[in-house]
């Protein structure tokens, strides 16, 4: 791990920028985050060129350094605004989803796609990308569900990770990092008819698959599409979207997991489907895709941005 992720997952910065983003306005709250944004452009720690080659294969080989430059400063941007509403919201003892600013809410297609699934009473596995304030997001479709909604969060979580499970669960929300035992009582669920949701595009380094997305070899996790496949669940993908001043929460239809006998060819057809819905929803705003870690694998011309800069000498 490089150490501007190490700092960013540390306890005591995250537990700083909660105690300020519970204190400061909206307008106090951008400022901070547009100025950390600002600060990552300048410095380039590591997430900055992780950041910027995930933005590069996202966008396309038609889109300029300028532009991807201009990308990698909106996705810290909105990274520290999410934070900041999560904090402000949240750590200040508002709960509900309905009373969140800016509001959060299901669009009315998505509520008929989960309505639709739910009706037929078996279990339905959500899987989502990163994206705008998913953790917003998250609380608001766990309090508009029926049923409890078990969420798989990050194996072992270390300190600045925690704080957004505790804030989680002070809304209401049903954390469990994934484990042996958290695996269990998702398949249980699922098996009884209810709900578990998870992301599905951060590397974990460890068990990671190649696979294919956004047209080029990723090395992402994959074991979660076992999840619908051994429950005979359905399978919704959705994301989180900022778009004329409110987080949206999208969502598509339910499907179920194409079955051909194979496992190893049922796991890689349904989770190349997985992942082109989540390209979908990325390709919507890529700026509000939030993902620090190195998703494909840095290439040559990567590595020459990444090459330490040699200070220019004066002639003499």
């Amino acid at each position: 791990m490089g150490s501007a992720r190490e700092f960013f997952t540390a306890g005591w910065p995250t537990r700083a920028a909660f105690y300020l983003g519970k204190v400061l306005p909206a307008w106090g709250g951008h400022a901070v985050a547009a100025t950390v944004a600002r600060l990552l452009i300048a410095l380039r720690p590591d997430i900055y060129y992780f950041t910027y080659d995930n933005q590069r294969h996202v966008l396309g080989p038609q889109a300029t350094p300028r532009e991807i430059k201009r990308n990698v400063y909106r996705v810290f941007f909105n990274s520290g605004k999410a934070y900041y509403e999560l904090f402000h919201n949240v750590g200040r003892g508002c709960t509900q989803a309905e009373k969140f600013r800016p509001p959060v809410r299901i669009t009315e297609e998505g509520k008929r796609h989960i309505r639709e699934a739910l009706a037929t009473g078996r279990g339905i596995c959500f899987f989502a990308p990163h994206m705008s304030n998913f953790d917003m997001a998250g609380i608001a479709l766990s309090q508009a569900l029926p049923v409890p909604l078990q969420a798989l969060s990050y194996a072992d979580p270390p300190p600045g990770y925690e704080l957004f499970n505790e804030l989680r669960r002070k809304a209401g929300m049903l954390i469990t990092p994934i484990s042996t035992a958290s695996l269990r009582e998702a398949i249980r669920r699922l098996k009884e008819g209810g709900t578990v949701i998870t992301g599905v595009e951060r590397p974990l380094g460890e068990g990671d698959t190649p696979v294919e997305f956004f047209g080029d070899t990723a090395y992402l996790p994959t074991g979660y599409i076992r999840l619908p496949l051994r429950t005979n669940s359905l399978v919704i993908t959705l994301a989180s979207v900022f778009e004329e001043g409110e987080y949206r929460i999208l969502v598509n239809p339910p499907w179920e997991p194409i079955r051909t006998g194979d496992r190893e060819e049922e796991e890689r057809i349904n989770v190349a489907r997985v992942l082109r819905e989540i390209e979908g929803f990325i390709r919507l705003h890529p700026d509000q895709w939030l993902m620090f870690e190195p998703v494909w694998q840095p290439d040559i011309r990567l590595r020459w941005h990444m090459r330490p800069r040699r200070r220019r000498t004066p002639a003499s």
